[in-house]
């Protein structure tokens, strides 16, 4: 790829990153604490698995007769 082209590719990305919308630090971690509050009810790492949906309990033990 020639020097030009490079430039040109670039400039095109830098550009497409000019355009993103920005978030204040503040706003953007408001808006997620909202939503891991939302959230929790359902989260399987808060709430935690019952043992009917557990498919890692250990099975009991054999019997040898």
């Amino acid at each position: 790829m020639s020097q030009v082209q490079a430039m040109k590719t670039q400039v095109m990305q830098l550009r497409q990153e000019a355009n993103i919308q920005r978030v204040n630090v503040s706003q953007a971690c408001e808006e997620l604490i909202k939503y891991c509050m939302e959230h929790q009810k359902g989260d399987i790492l808060v709430t935690g698995i019952s043992q009917s949906e557990n498919p890692f309990k250990e099975n009991k033990g054999c019997v040898i007769i």
